[in-house]
């Protein structure tokens, strides 16, 4: 790692080393960094006024970084991280909060609203970012501003708008293994009180991963989507029609195996044998994932004039995934667990909210949320066999042996009221008190089905075989939680650049069902809510004239009733066969977390742009384990460990430079290094590790005189870095995804403005 930074160290100063000379008192005004307005608090603010931990980026700077997903947000924000396991079955963390159950009756810690729409599951979080205004992301509980509940944190994610003036982009790209992008949007007024827009995006990319033994090609990228607005603007009333719909089909995540587990078979060493690395899978067939999004929303702003102004936010999404991918990645015959998962959603939601002011020195924000989510997920594993392989006892067409499937049908009613006031004590000391009321209720059908003579024990639900021949069908349970979260902020202006706060805040995340309960009694045991009490105090300045911005926030969080699934296996009074593990989600511990969080610009000279952010964070949660936590509980085992996809140290640095050419443009320069620390991939084996990891971007691009053309060269993990972008656990041992590896092209954009 050391040896990657100390490259990007020197290529930074190879670039920007001719460039620093010490700026002159008339160059001290352009210097000055922009002012950022964000809406994190509900109204357009500027971020250097807003008493709470966000990050911004602009629209500038996802084009420049090449942004399309959370793995590539997650990179630049402090304290978060962006597991991908499959497309449908990733993991966000915020300062330590995650989710890593991902079944029917359970739901995330970080919440994601686009256009002020909540995105429910995350295979739902389904979004392009092209075209857009900009990224929020508040770190920390954000519950009486938001309809939805975000105990970890919030992502908001806002498209720029149509307007009356006539705008218009396209953008294509190439790169290597064989990358086509092709995206565009335009943007202009039907009449005099309507506009539209229409984007959108096609990204296109071979798979860098060969499976040698099927010869085909996993790790691809293949999606579109686009995006259309109708935006019309009366005397006091907007409103804003908004539709997107997306599409993925892509090939096998390859997931590659890292470690065996002993005694059982080596699927590590399975994999090396087999001529297998991380640019070669040894999966026994080829997977395959397709997503498919759609959405339509309606957003209503009246302004009642002194009175304030009423937003009404209506919308509805659904979302089909359907994925197939080895569980094991190891050739060796009886290895070859196939996991084949059928996840669809549909969600309604419907958001009030009321914001204005009292009087000079008191403003406030009301609301009202409902949500109503349906999720049908049907989970398979099997075996895959070849001919010669077969088992006399099993029977299925075409070499597989199918072994078990899990099925649930869950409902969910989501209630909300909150509010947040304002109040100007002092010209400088601002006082903000905000409440919230959440009730929740989910209603789920469970049915299973198991094959497999001595394999009953093998799969998910190997309680189930034992309870009804081998079958279950209509086990229903139904739960319903309500919490009152409440928020406190206290914020002083020392002086027109300078802002110092202090809040205390209540996070909640609703009770559930887990993914895949082991028997009939857990399919019936609800999950507890989760609780997560935060305590921070911050800063932010703009210091030396405007030209270092520095934003700091150290935070302690108090978190209970963690919901968390773990695929394990239970070796000592195993059923016959039961070698590869059982899920279960249980409530398993309670954990406090701490840490600080750094976030600086710096323009040195006019035009040279240093900016990064470092956090720290440090977790400490008492797991309580037993056998596979079973109910009612064996005799406790409590265990003192870090909490997953939480790294201790983490850190974001980029340097951007422009200049005047004498053929006319200007041209432009961009390099960063991004790393992430060391993580645990699971709560028990202290031997299932992330590893630490670096990566660094560039590109150099060229912009015309009238802004009109650009073209640019760029270069993704431009030091080739292997590294795991997600590990996890089976009984096997453990199996992990890989990053990208060097990715380059050029890209060439027209605008007419």
């Amino acid at each position: 790692m050391y040896k990657r930074l100390l490259q990007t160290t020197a290529l930074t100063a190879l670039v920007f080393g001719a460039t620093v000379t010490t700026p002159s008192l008339a160059e001290e005004e352009t210097m000055m960094l922009e002012e950022i307005t964000v809406t994190a608090q509900r109204r357009s603010e500027n971020l250097q006024a807003v008493p709470v931990a966000v990050t911004a980026l602009s629209a500038s700077a996802i084009e420049k970084a090449d942004i399309h997903t959370a793995d590539d947000i997650a990179t630049r924000i402090p304290s978060m991280t962006f597991s991908p396991f499959a497309p449908g079955q990733s993991v966000v963390s915020l300062r330590g909060i995650s989710s890593n159950d991902d079944g029917a009756g359970t739901e995330n810690s970080v919440a994601v609203f686009m256009d002020d729409v909540y995105l429910g599951r995350i295979s739902n979080m389904a979004f392009e970012l092209f075209d857009v205004e900009r990224i929020e992301v508040l770190r920390g509980p954000q519950g009486t501003l938001y309809g939805k509940n975000a105990i970890g944190g919030a992502i908001n994610v806002v498209s720029t708008k149509p307007g009356q003036d006539f705008r218009a982009k396209v953008k294509a790209t190439v790169g290597n293994y064989d990358r086509q992008d092709f995206q565009g949007v335009v943007s202009g007024p039907l009449s005099d009180s309507l506009a539209a827009k229409v984007s959108f995006s096609s990204r296109q990319r071979d798979g860098w991963v060969e499976n040698i033994i099927t010869g085909n090609k996993l790790k691809d990228e293949n999606v579109q989507s686009v995006r259309g607005q109708l935006l019309w603007t009366g005397e006091n009333t907007e409103i804003t029609l908004s539709a997107d719909t997306m599409d993925m089909d892509q090939a096998d995540m390859g997931r590659i195996p890292t470690r065996s587990n002993p005694p059982l078979p080596g699927i590590y060493e399975e994999h090396i044998a087999a001529g297998g690395d991380y640019k070669h899978s040894t999966n026994p067939q080829d997977g395959y994932a397709k997503k498919s999004a759609n959405g339509v929303s309606m957003k209503i702003e009246h302004d009642f004039g002194d009175a304030g102004t009423l937003t009404s936010v209506s919308a509805y999404r659904d979302s089909a995934n359907d994925w197939e991918m080895d569980s094991t990645g190891s050739p060796a015959p009886g290895d070859n667990i196939v996991d084949e998962i059928h996840d669809y959603t549909k969600q309604y939601s419907q958001e009030f909210r009321f914001a204005g002011t009292i009087n000079d020195n008191m403003d406030y924000v009301a609301g009202l949320f409902y949500m109503n989510e349906n999720t049908d997920r049907q989970e398979t594993f099997r075996l895959v066999f070849n001919e010669d392989d077969r088992l006399p006892s099993l029977s299925a067409d075409d070499g597989e042996d199918w072994v078990g499937s899990y099925r649930q049908d869950n409902t969910t009613d989501s209630f909300a009221a909150f509010a947040h006031v304002n109040y100007n004590v002092t010209d400088k000391l601002k006082l903000g008190v905000g409440v919230r009321y959440t009730y929740e209720e989910k209603t789920i059908d469970n049915w299973t089905e198991s094959y497999g003579g001595p394999f009953s024990g093998f799969i998910i639900t190997s309680d189930f075989g034992t309870d009804i021949d081998n079958k279950i069908g209509g086990v229903q349970a139904s739960e319903s939680w309500s919490d009152f979260s409440p928020k406190l902020t206290l914020d002083y202006q020392i002086n027109d650049d300078t802002l110092v706060y202090a809040s205390v805040s209540k996070g909640f995340k609703s009770g559930g069902f887990g993914a895949a309960p082991e028997s009939i009694a857990a399919a019936q045991l609800p999950l507890q809510p989760e609780i997560a009490w935060n305590y921070e105090i911050g800063s932010k300045a703009d210091l030396f004239d405007g030209t270092l911005r520095l934003n700091l926030a150290a935070y302690y969080t108090d978190y209970t009733d963690l919901q968390f699934q773990r695929f394990g296996r239970q070796l000592d009074g195993a059923q016959p066969g039961q070698f590869f593990g059982v899920f279960r989600t249980r409530n398993a511990a309670s954990a406090e977390i701490y840490g600080v969080e750094a976030e600086f610009t710096w323009v040195p000279v006019e035009n040279l742009y240093i900016s990064g952010n470092y956090s720290y964070m440090h977790t400490e949660a008492e797991f309580v384990f037993d056998a596979y936590y079973a109910t009612p509980p064996a005799t406790p085992d409590i265990q003192t460990k870090p909490l997953t996809r939480a790294p201790e140290h983490r850190f974001y640095i980029a340097a951007d430079y422009s200049h005047d050419v004498s053929w006319g443009g200007q041209m432009s320069y961009h390099i960063d290094y991004r790393y992430t620390g060391d993580q645990r991939g699971d709560v028990v084996s202290d031997l299932t590790m992330q590893p630490s990891w670096g990566v660094s971007d560039a590109n150099v691009s060229w912009t015309s005189e009238d802004e009109q053309w650009e073209i640019s060269l760029w270069g993704k993990n431009i030091f080739d870095e292997e590294y795991i972008s997600h590990i996890y656990i089976v009984g096997p041992g453990d199996v992990a995804v890989y990053g990208d590896p060097v990715m380059y092209g050029a890209s060439v954009t027209w605008r007419f403005n």
